[in-house]
């Protein structure tokens, strides 16, 4: 039995498949580029912003050392590449297959799988990036379509069944409530064999997230009777954290701080809290089907 479901560990990417992925995203990215075409960053924007560029690379954590280039490393950072990798690596995709990507255009995960032969589904919210997104799809000739809708309303809705259902640190900004509510009706849209594949944040220390440990995620990501881990049953912690919050980081970004507390993601009284540690990490997680 594999163990797929647990935090990230950046030396799946030495592996020899972890360097193919790395590769074969930076010939996509190349390919998209020379025809105009800009995926989008880890956060979700065509072009990063001088302030989203400087909060991304605060996220990044003390000790941060970049695979790609620094210019694509400001967009597509270790992160997004371990999770790409973990996921595509760790299910079973082939060409032809359908798959509904949460949260995910204009992705570069989702711009891979069309790469690679799928017929690609991404929901967003933002209808700049739908937009967007559809443009690319259509001059780099892939099956890919993206819509704009809610991920609850359209689970609800739609009369498609997929052979995949994956969302790439999405999860974690959606109220909890409704991310249990989505996960109950995931098994409804899946085909008899289909897999599901969720990565998230793990253990941010914001107050609107709490996938804190093993019974949060169990909580969050298995609160459905339908559906079951794939291999491992239990998720593994590596206890290696990545990535540093921002509320923390050293230097002190006041406006950050006070915008997060305003936001009630943090405490007014831990204005001038802050850590010289990485305090949190990404998880991966792989559902399939009860049967």
């Amino acid at each position: 039995m594999k163990t797929i479901n647990k935090s990230m560990d950046l030396k799946d990417l030495e592996t020899e498949k972890g360097k193919q992925t790395i590769e074969e995203l930076k010939q996509l990215i190349k390919e998209y580029e020379s025809k105009g075409c800009k995926i989008s960053s880890w956060y979700g924007e065509s072009e990063p912003s001088e302030g989203g560029i400087k909060f991304g690379e605060a996220n990044k954590g003390y000790d941060y050392k970049p695979i790609l280039e620094e210019r694509l490393d400001i967009k597509y950072p270790n992160f997004l590449l371990w999770e790409i990798h973990w996921v595509y690596t760790n299910l079973n995709f082939k060409k032809g297959d359908v798959v509904l990507d949460i949260g995910g255009a204009c992705s570069l995960f989702s711009f891979y799988l069309a790469s690679k032969g799928m017929k690609v589904i991404a929901i967003d919210l933002n209808p700049k990036i739908v937009e967007e997104a559809n443009r690319i799809a259509n001059i780099m000739n892939v099956d890919y379509t993206a819509i704009c809708s809610d991920a609850e309303d359209f689970l609800l809705n739609t009369k498609e069944k997929f052979d995949f259902i994956t969302s790439i640190c999405v999860f974690e900004h959606i109220e909890i409530n409704k991310r249990k509510r989505i996960v109950k009706n995931l098994h409804n849209c899946l085909k008899k064999d289909g897999k599901i594949a969720f990565t998230f944040d793990y253990k941010n220390p914001s107050r609107f997230i709490k996938i804190d440990n093993v019974e949060d995620i169990e909580a969050h990501f298995l609160c459905s009777d339908k559906l079951v881990m794939l291999e491992n049953q239990k998720f593994y912690d590596n206890n290696t954290n990545y990535l540093v919050s921002l509320f923390y980081r050293k230097p002190i970004l006041w406006r950050w701080k006070l915008r997060l507390i305003l936001n009630g993601e943090f405490k007014i009284w831990e204005y001038f809290k802050t850590k010289n540690y990485n305090d949190y990490t990404f998880g991966a997680i792989f559902l399939e089907i009860k049967h």
